[in-house]
């Protein structure tokens, strides 16, 4: 079997980039915590921890880039291609609604309020994301 047809039949064009992908979902994943236990910390303990919070928003903006990118490259086929793409671009907005909800609302006020809740979702979402990265077997024929 010659390469050209192993890559026609294989789920994803690029299967190299799957292990890469599963990194940066699970990063992701993980970035978030973090932030949340430095938000806790910062309201609670030490308010120098916010500003760490907010370093590692930053860092997490440049994470689910990297991962919505890696998704487009990796050449997820059929209705996964769409479910990848559709999750991680969401995943990117919800992430820089959150920085402006974040930077906006250092004083309080409807930002700060809105802030929280979009946080749970980035962080559900990022987890079912990278579940199902998790989950994905690149041997099977794509739906």
């Amino acid at each position: 079997m010659t390469l050209e047809q192993t890559t026609a039949m294989s789920p994803l064009a690029r299967p190299s980039l799957l292990t890469p992908l599963r990194v940066v979902a699970a990063l992701v994943g993980l970035a978030v915590f973090v932030q949340a236990i430095f938000a806790g910390q910062g309201l609670f303990i030490d308010t120098d921890n916010l500003d760490i919070h907010g370093m590692i928003g930053n860092l997490t903006l440049l994470l689910v880039l990297a991962q919505a990118g890696l998704v487009f490259f990796a050449g997820f086929r059929g209705r996964d291609r769409t479910s990848f793409l559709i999750r991680s671009l969401v995943l990117v907005v919800l992430v820089v609604a959150q920085l402006g909800l974040g930077y906006s609302g250092r004083d309080g006020g409807n930002a700060a309020a809105l802030h929280i809740p979009n946080g749970v979702a980035i962080m559900g979402l990022a987890a079912g994301l990278a579940a199902s990265l998790f989950g994905y077997r690149a041997d099977v024929t794509p739906r």
